[in-house]
């Protein structure tokens, strides 16, 4: 039997004749005579081969037809190496983990606030009970296919609710020129994140009015406004610090025209401007 977790190997084998001999060859040495069982001590790290060839009586020897490879592999793999992991303190309950193994082959299991440990694939999310403001602690090893372990790699981080849940601030610009009459524009919006945390717009509205008030021309006679879809079933992801600009991650980017009018002429419009604002609402 032969483990590949020890640097040791022991060998049993027999003949169909009575009154055999043996001879034993390991890693390709000279044979030489042997007897069941055959033991190997100290072997090193790697693979090797074991072979035996009968003798029989009048000195006939056979081939080497019992052959046996296997790899010693008693070494642990290194502890992996975490690229990525929530800040601390952390101020959302979703964390990604994602980590590096120097060694190829190996697999990897995690424990969550120190409890047992469990296949997992990097990268990993842990979603974290948010009622408990104390630490939490995530940690990873790596298996080889020897079934040597890697020590762990752990991390402790804190969670601390770092924005309201509601009225969390960020910023919306955007602007559209050059309007024609009864063609849709897309505004240029963009939604910025000044926030350490990523955040979840729910909502985006958009208005216009003149920068004065041109005579005739005015914005709900001679514009039209079309929403973006954004809702709380469609909420856009802006990134901690960061900004996107409409359309991403299926939120469409609002629109604006000059009416076509049957009656109205709109060259009371032609050079004016008009002002956007822009309202919205997230979470965290």
């Amino acid at each position: 039997m032969v483990k590949n977790d020890v640097a040791s190997a022991s060998f049993t084998y027999s003949g169909p004749e009575a009154n055999l001999r043996y001879t034993c060859s390991l890693d390709g040495s000279a044979y030489a005579a042997c007897s069941s069982p055959t033991s190997y001590g100290g072997l090193a790290q790697g693979q090797h081969t074991f072979a035996v060839r009968a003798i029989d009586a009048a000195g006939n020897t056979g081939d080497p037809t019992s052959l046996w490879t296997w790899r010693v592999d008693t070494v642990a793999p290194a502890a992996p190496t975490l690229m990525t992991k929530p800040s601390d303190p952390t101020s959302t309950a979703t964390n990604d983990f994602a980590w590096t193994s120097s060694e190829s082959g190996v697999t990897s299991e995690c424990s969550l606030e120190n409890g047992s440990w469990f296949s997992c694939t990097s990268p990993y999310r842990w979603v974290i009970d948010t009622g408990n403001y104390g630490q939490h602690q995530f940690s990873v090893r790596s298996r080889d296919a020897a079934g040597n372990t890697s020590s762990a790699t752990p991390y402790i981080f804190k969670y601390e609710k770092g924005l309201p849940s509601s009225g969390v601030p960020f910023q919306i610009t955007g602007s559209v020129s050059a309007l024609q009459i009864g063609i849709w524009q897309s505004i240029a919006v963009r939604v910025t994140n000044p926030n350490p945390v990523a955040i979840y717009v729910a909502s985006l509205q958009v208005t216009a009015a003149p920068d004065s008030t041109p005579s005739g021309c005015g914005t709900a006679a001679n514009l039209e406004l079309e929403q973006s879809n954004i809702s709380a079933a469609n909420t856009l992801i802006v990134p901690h610090n960061g900004s996107l600009v409409l359309p991403a991650q299926g939120v469409t980017a609002p629109r604006i025209r000059l009416k076509d009018l049957p009656t109205v002429n709109q060259d009371v419009c032609k050079g004016k401007s008009f002002t956007l604002s822009y309202s919205g609402t997230a979470t965290n």
